[in-house]
C-alpha cells in the first residue's frame, strides 16, 4: 500500500510533464481572413511591400477588423467583385480611395457619431469626437483651408489602429506626447503656424514628463490632459487655473481667494502658468520663496525691486523653513534613540503629523497670507516638538539605565572581590588549623 501511494503522485508528475510542453507549444489560433475581393488582392500586394507600406497585414491587428469591420465599411466599393478590379473600386460610385482630410473626419464620424451604432460595442463609448474636433484648433484651421493639421489618422494611425488602452497604441497615455511631437516638434512643418516647437523637449524635462515617461505614472498629465483630446486647443488665460485645478484643486481654490487673483485678472495674467510655467514645469521647491537662493525667488519674475513682495516671501519662507528644520531635528533625535534600542515607535506618528503639516503649509502658500500659513504650520511645530521631547526623554532614560547598569555592575564587582578576599582568608585559616593539628 505504501508502495502504491508513492507511485501514484510520480505517475501524475510524469503525465503533467508530458502534456504541458505540448500544450504550450501549440500555436495561437490564426485569425480567419475575410473572404472578399479586398483581402484577396491586397494580401498578395503586401508580399511585394516593405513592412511600413503593407496595408492588410497591419489591418489584421486593427481594432476595427477585430470588431468585424472590413475595408468596404470605410472605403466603400464592392467587396464581392472578385474578378474585376474596376468593379470593386474605380467604377464603383461608393468607393473612396485617397480620402481628403475633410472626408476623413466625415468617414470616421459616420460610425463614431452614431450612438446607436457605437452602443453595439460599448455602452459608455463617447460619440461626440467629430463635433469636438470642429471646435479644436485643428478643426478650425482645417475649415480655413489649412491642410497641415492633425486629423483622425494622424493621431490614431490608419490601417493598424489599436485600442486606446493598448500600450502600443499611439494614443496610449504614455505615447501621447511623442504622437503630438511628430508635428509639433518639426520646425519645417510648423513654420508659419507656431512660433516655437520646443513643447515636447520642455515637457520631457518637466515634473509631469518625468513622472509619465520615466516613472511610468499613467496618472501624470500628458498633452491631452491640458489641451483636450478631439477638441484640442490652447487653454485661454482665464481658464488655465481650472485646467491645473482639475488636479491641484486646493492650490486653485486658495489662489482664487487670495488678493493676487484680482490683480492677475486685471493684468490679464494666467494664474498658475505665471509662476510655474507651462510645458517646462519644474518640481516646486521651498526656494521658490527664497530671495537669497541661487535661482532666486519665483516672485522676482515680476517684483525685481522686492518691496512688499520680498517681505511676504521672506515671511512665508521663514515659516516653511523653520518647520522643516524642526522636523529634521526631531528625526535626528528619534534616530539616535532608536539606535540605542529605545522603544520610540509612537513618536513616528508625531513625525508623520508634522510632515503632513509641512505639506499642507507648502500648499497654503498659494493663499499668499502669512497668518494663514503660520496657522497651517502650527500643528506641525506642536507635533515635531512633541517628537523631540519624547526622543529626549528616551535618551535620558537610556542614560539613566546606563548609569544604573554601571552602578549595579560596580556593586556586583565589589561584592565579588569581597567574596574572593573572604574566601582567601578562610582558606588561610584552614591551612593554619591543619598545621596546628600536625604539631
Amino acid at each position: 500500500m505504501m508502495h502504491f501511494n508513492f507511485i501514484r503522485p510520480l505517475l501524475l508528475v510524469l503525465l503533467i510533464s508530458f502534456f504541458i510542453p505540448r500544450l504550450s507549444a501549440q500555436e495561437p489560433a490564426e485569425i480567419i481572413p475575410p473572404t472578399d475581393a479586398c483581402y484577396e488582392c491586397h494580401i498578395d500586394m503586401d508580399l511585394d511591400q516593405d513592412e511600413v507600406n503593407q496595408l492588410f497585414t497591419h489591418y489584421l491587428n486593427d481594432i476595427h477588423f477585430q470588431r468585424g469591420l472590413l475595408c468596404s465599411d470605410c472605403h466603400g466599393g464592392d467587396p464581392e467583385a472578385f474578378d474585376e478590379e474596376d468593379d470593386a473600386m474605380w467604377e464603383n460610385d461608393t468607393y473612396l480611395g485617397e480620402i481628403s482630410p475633410n472626408g476623413e473626419i466625415a468617414m470616421c464620424g459616420k460610425c463614431h457619431s452614431d450612438p446607436a451604432f457605437m452602443r453595439k460595442y460599448s455602452v459608455s463609448v463617447s460619440t461626440d469626437q467629430e463635433s469636438q474636433y470642429w471646435t479644436s484648433k485643428h478643426g478650425q484651421s482645417l475649415k480655413e483651408g489649412n491642410l497641415k493639421v492633425a486629423t483622425c489618422t494622424d493621431c490614431h494611425g490608419v490601417h493598424g489602429i489599436l485600442a486606446v488602452d493598448n500600450p502600443n497604441s499611439s494614443v496610449y497615455d504614455s505615447n501621447v506626447p511623442k504622437t503630438c511631437s511628430m508635428c509639433h516638434s518639426s520646425e519645417s512643418y510648423m513654420k508659419g503656424i507656431l512660433e516655437t516647437t520646443s513643447q515636447y523637449d520642455d515637457y520631457v524635462k518637466s515634473v509631469h514628463g518625468k513622472a509619465l515617461l520615466e516613472r511610468e505614472e499613467i496618472s501624470a498629465p500628458a498633452c491631452n490632459d491640458c489641451h483636450g483630446n478631439h477638441g484640442a486647443a490652447p487653454p485661454e488665460v482665464s481658464s488655465i487655473n481650472e485646467i491645473c485645478g482639475s488636479c491641484h484643486a486646493q492650490n486653485r481654490d486658495l489662489f482664487q481667494k487670495s488678493h493676487l487673483a484680482s490683480v492677475f485678472k486685471k493684468e490679464g495674467l494666467p494664474q498658475c502658468e505665471s509662476c510655474h510655467g507651462n510645458h517646462y514645469i519644474v518640481k516646486p521647491s521651498d526656494d521658490f520663496l527664497n530671495w537669497e537662493s541661487a535661482s532666486g525667488a519665483v516672485c522676482l519674475k515680476c517684483h525685481e525691486d522686492g518691496g512688499k513682495a520680498k517681505l511676504l516671501a521672506d515671511q512665508l519662507f521663514h515659516v516653511i523653513d523653520s518647520l522643516k528644520i524642526n522636523l529634521d531635528s526631531a528625526k535626528v533625535l528619534i534616530e539616535k534613540a532608536e539606535i540605542k534600542g529605545m522603544e520610540i515607535s509612537d513618536l513616528y506618528f508625531e513625525l508623520e503629523d508634522a510632515h503632513n503639516a509641512l505639506i499642507h503649509s507648502r500648499t497654503s502658500v498659494h493663499s499668499f497670507d502669512s497668518t494663514f500659513v503660520r496657522s497651517t504650520a502650527q500643528p506641525g511645530f506642536v507635533a515635531s516638538n512633541n517628537a523631540k521631547i519624547g526622543a529626549k526623554k528616551a535618551l535620558e532614560e537610556f542614560e539613566f539605565r546606563r548609569f544604573g547598569l554601571f552602578v549595579a555592575s560596580f556593586i556586583i564587582t565589589l561584592l565579588v572581590i569581597l567574596l574572593y578576599l573572604k574566601v582567601k582568608v578562610f582558606e588561610k585559616m584552614k591551612e593554619k588549623e591543619k598545621k596546628n593539628e600536625k604539631i
